[in-house]
């Protein structure tokens, strides 16, 4: 067999794996093994990360969802996280808005799950002389999801002992965030969110610190990465 002739008989092949079930009369006994169990473990792969999404459609509209994918949307790794990536990507475009939400929110916790940032505990530096930043797997998303009960802002994050965690933001908790998009001290965060009142805003750092929702770190230590990653349709702080 030669270049062309290999060429060819890969993309037949991949054009038979990606046959809607309804056109798949051609498959061979062995090419329809091989793409059921592609199926089934895209399938697998969509409930375990985005089991809120899963439990508002039902089986077959799921099935139909997962053939769609695999017959038009080429996913760029097999990783289960790409699929998950790849298929939030397609379905975006067509999912009514409070499923999309769902998916997106579902991928909002996975991508601080697998995020490999480090995140560190707490650094045991006084407040006054420690230099603050943002936990570098956090993100902000607005939500408005009834089937789990979550409405309005919320921080999405991995804490130094590896669980996900999702706070509500309150207006207060949003003015803090963003005075500290940029790493800086105590005494700079203070007058940049222009706070009378230290006592309150004290607090809640050391709240923060505690969860892991802001980092701290020694001033002569160099900041921590924070790798670029893809974005998801989310809304920041």
């Amino acid at each position: 067999m030669n270049a062309h002739s290999t060429l060819e008989a890969g993309r037949r092949f991949n054009r038979l794996l990606r046959a809607p079930q309804t056109d798949a009369g051609e498959l061979t006994p062995a090419i329809k093994l091989y793409r059921d169990f592609l199926h089934s473990n895209i399938e697998e792969v969509v409930k375990h990360v985005f089991p809120l999404y899963v439990s508002q459609v039902d089986a077959a509209t799921l099935r139909r969802q997962v053939d769609g994918f695999l017959a038009h949307h080429s996913a760029s790794a097999p990783e289960f996280h790409h699929i998950a990536t790849e298929f939030l990507v397609f379905m975006q475009p067509t999912a009514p808005a409070a499923l999309r939400q769902c998916l997106e929110y579902e991928w909002v916790l996975l991508k601080a799950e697998i995020d490999p940032a480090v995140v560190e505990p707490p650094s045991g530096e006084p407040l006054d002389d420690a230099v603050l930043s943002l936990n570098p797997t956090l993100t902000c998303i607005e939500l408005d999801l009834k089937a789990a009960g979550l409405s309005g802002a919320f921080a999405i994050f991995r804490d130094a002992r590896h669980q996900v965690r999702q706070k509500p933001l309150n207006r207060f908790d949003r003015h803090v965030l963003a005075g500290l998009e940029t790493p800086r001290g105590y005494a700079s965060l203070k007058a940049a969110c222009a706070i009378a009142d230290a006592a309150p805003l004290r607090q809640w750092l050391l709240d923060a610190i505690a969860t892991g929702l802001v980092q701290t770190r020694q001033p002569s230590m160099a900041p921590m990465d924070r790798s670029p990653r893809r974005p998801a349709a989310t809304q920041g702080v």
